[in-house]
């Protein structure tokens, strides 16, 4: 039976090593410890999470992630999981490009996702981001079937420099940037290396050491923070 609740957020933006894979693991992360069925799909030509998971051998019920190789195969692929009934969310960490490649992934996702640093290079890309979007708004016949855009204030440090807070200030009056911001944090570079942030805090919560018992906090801020920008974003409840 399909799952009418199911929600598609594909992970976008047109410059590389704006934080996509990072945002997208966090942002599944918190999904599983919220208890939901999650398919991630690689569209990145690097494969980063795909590789990751391979790599960490990750078997988790509420896990699946495949490569993802053509807008064909996206539509295929989410139809068959929304019929199927029991995946609660897809995401999608893209390619950094635009064109039709982004026109068939907006086309069937329900949330439009771009982490932005806080750097003028980041700010500029954003900027056509957006302007893609608007422009897609503009040609098609039914705008408000388009996925919501969203844009996640990314890596940001704890002390923003003035050139920081002046790019913060920009994007808060251009863009649709969410409430809760992806802050820089170790506890995401650990998951680059060791999995998902869930299974982390829940490994220090449990450690035999008492000392390691208390970083467990550190995770679940960095949890708590990726389940407030799914909220955020209307991906959760």
């Amino acid at each position: 039976m399909p799952n009418e609740n199911m929600k598609v957020i594909t992970v976008m933006t047109r410059k590389g090593g704006a934080g996509k894979t990072m945002l997208t693991r966090a942002l599944a992360s918190a999904a599983m410890n919220a208890g939901k069925k999650c398919l991630v799909l690689d569209a990145d030509p690097q494969q980063a999470l795909f590789r990751w998971a391979e790599k960490l051998k990750i078997e988790d019920p509420n896990f699946t992630i495949e490569e993802l190789k053509s807008p064909e195969a996206f539509e295929a692929r989410v139809d068959a999981v929304w019929e199927e009934g029991s995946t609660d969310f897809v995401f999608v960490d893209t390619l950094g490009a635009a064109g039709a490649w982004a026109d068939d992934l907006a086309a069937f996702s329900d949330i439009l996702v771009v982490p932005m640093m806080l750097s003028n290079d980041d700010m500029e890309i954003t900027q056509d981001t957006h302007k893609w979007y608007v422009d897609l708004r503009g040609r098609t016949e039914d705008p408000e079937n388009l996925p919501t855009f969203h844009v996640v204030l990314s890596s940001v440090p704890a002390r923003m420099s003035k050139t920081e807070q002046q790019l913060e200030l920009e994007a808060v009056q251009s863009f649709p940037v969410v409430q809760n911001y992806f802050m820089e944090r170790k506890q995401h570079k650990d998951a680059a290396s060791l999995g998902f942030l869930h299974y982390l805090a829940e490994a220090r919560r449990n450690d035999p050491n008492p000392l390691l018992r208390t970083h467990a906090k550190h995770y679940e801020e960095a949890l708590d923070e990726a389940l407030a920008i799914l909220q955020d974003i209307g991906g959760i409840a």
